[in-house]
Protein backbone atom coordinates (compact mmCIF):
# COMPACT_ATOMS: atom_id res chain seq x y z
CA UNK A 1 0.00 0.00 0.00
CA UNK A 2 1.82 3.04 -1.26
CA UNK A 3 1.19 6.23 0.68
CA UNK A 4 -1.28 7.12 3.38
CA UNK A 5 -4.96 6.56 2.76
CA UNK A 6 -8.15 7.98 4.21
CA UNK A 7 -11.32 5.94 4.54
CA UNK A 8 -14.50 7.18 2.86
CA UNK A 9 -17.89 5.68 2.35
CA UNK A 10 -19.43 6.03 -1.10
CA UNK A 11 -22.72 4.84 -2.46
CA UNK A 12 -22.65 2.84 -5.68
CA UNK A 13 -25.44 1.29 -7.68
CA UNK A 14 -25.32 -2.49 -8.16
CA UNK A 15 -24.05 -2.18 -11.75
CA UNK A 16 -21.27 0.17 -10.65
CA UNK A 17 -20.23 -2.21 -7.89
CA UNK A 18 -20.33 -5.11 -10.36
CA UNK A 19 -18.00 -3.16 -12.66
CA UNK A 20 -15.53 -2.54 -9.83
CA UNK A 21 -15.66 -6.19 -8.73
CA UNK A 22 -15.11 -7.38 -12.31
CA UNK A 23 -12.11 -5.08 -12.67
CA UNK A 24 -10.70 -6.39 -9.39
CA UNK A 25 -10.98 -9.97 -10.59
CA UNK A 26 -9.91 -9.39 -14.20
CA UNK A 27 -6.77 -7.49 -13.23
CA UNK A 28 -6.05 -9.46 -10.07
CA UNK A 29 -6.24 -6.40 -7.83
CA UNK A 30 -6.08 -6.79 -4.07
CA UNK A 31 -9.49 -5.23 -3.37
CA UNK A 32 -12.39 -3.22 -4.72
CA UNK A 33 -10.80 -0.25 -2.95
CA UNK A 34 -7.71 -0.67 -5.14
CA UNK A 35 -9.87 -0.83 -8.27
CA UNK A 36 -11.47 2.51 -7.35
CA UNK A 37 -8.05 4.05 -6.65
CA UNK A 38 -6.85 2.92 -10.09
CA UNK A 39 -9.84 4.62 -11.74
CA UNK A 40 -9.31 7.80 -9.75
CA UNK A 41 -5.56 7.84 -10.40
CA UNK A 42 -6.27 7.50 -14.12
CA UNK A 43 -8.62 10.48 -14.01
CA UNK A 44 -6.17 12.55 -11.97
CA UNK A 45 -3.36 11.90 -14.45
CA UNK A 46 -5.55 12.39 -17.56
CA UNK A 47 -6.86 15.96 -17.40
CA UNK A 48 -7.57 15.91 -21.14
CA UNK A 49 -10.55 13.60 -20.55
CA UNK A 50 -12.09 15.50 -17.61
CA UNK A 51 -14.58 17.37 -19.79
CA UNK A 52 -15.65 14.14 -21.47
CA UNK A 53 -16.09 12.34 -18.16
CA UNK A 54 -17.70 15.11 -16.14
CA UNK A 55 -19.52 17.30 -18.66
CA UNK A 56 -21.33 14.81 -20.87
CA UNK A 57 -24.69 13.86 -19.38
CA UNK A 58 -25.06 10.19 -18.58
CA UNK A 59 -27.98 8.50 -16.99
CA UNK A 60 -27.72 4.73 -17.01
CA UNK A 61 -30.69 4.41 -14.70
CA UNK A 62 -33.08 7.02 -16.10
CA UNK A 63 -36.33 5.87 -17.56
Amino acid sequence: MAGPKEAYTIELNPDQMAFIRQAKEKFNLSSEDKAMRVVLDYLITSPDIHATVFSEPRCLRCE
